[in-house]
């Protein structure tokens, strides 16, 4: 009977080491980095038919969290009849453009690994008159590198935009805000994750090896 209680007592310490490793890793998983910096905009727009373009992307900071100074995107925009301004998608097929690549939006710096991906909704009014404009929007984190291996989020942005006085340049200058939240994710057999389930499974194994050594003794 004492055998059996610590043969079960010996399985429980296990247990709740190998259960300690993945709650550790489940905990690093879910870390939250708050975002939050102010953009400098370039857009070159390219219209491809009836009140549709192509918006190329450009951004930099010298204030961006995380070394991520570098935005570009691909967006695709179509003028709204509504209001007269424009909402912009990076998915084509919002549009009704099967054949085009689909679009994009990139974090990155110099210096850094870490890199988000994702996808970009938004709307826009200009004011013609006075070349100036304003927009808004949601940029959805679906992925990246580095810090933000298999990262999740959702920031905003709020820009304001200055027309090119010269009609035939079809190009905005702005600057943009944006904030919000990316969640780090680490993939599936991360070199994290790895060792700290390792490191449980090698703990457990010592506790069981201690065990078995005092039971011959004794």
């Amino acid at each position: 009977m004492k055998i059996g209680i610590e043969r079960i007592g010996l399985i429980t310490a296990i247990l709740t080491s190998v259960s300690f490793g993945f709650d550790a890793v489940k905990a690093i998983a879910q870390t939250t980095y708050p975002f939050s910096g102010s953009y400098n905009t370039r857009i070159d727009v390219v219209p491809i038919g009836d009140g549709l373009s192509q918006s190329i992307e450009l951004a930099t900071s010298d204030e961006a969290p995380y070394g991520l100074s570098q935005y570009e995107g691909l967006i695709y925009a179509q003028t709204d009849p509504t209001t007269g301004g424009f909402i912009f998608n990076t998915d084509p097929l919002a549009f009704g453009l099967p054949n085009l690549p689909p679009g994009y939006i990139t974090f990155s710096g110099e210096g850094t690994d870490n890199k988000l991906y994702g996808s970009a909704t938004a709307s826009a009014i200009f004011d013609l008159e006075n070349l100036t404009g304003q927009g808004s929007g949601t940029l959805t984190i679906t992925g990246g590198e580095g810090l933000f291996a298999g990262a999740t989020g959702t920031l905003d942005f709020l820009e304001i935009d200055q027309l090119n006085s010269d009609p035939n340049v079809l190009s905005i200058t702005g600057k943009a805000q944006i904030t919000g939240s990316i969640k780090a994710v680490p993939e599936p057999g991360s070199e994290l994750g790895t060792m700290v389930g390792a490191g449980s499974l090698i703990g457990a194994t010592i506790l069981l090896r201690r065990r078995r050594a005092v039971s011959s003794i004794t």
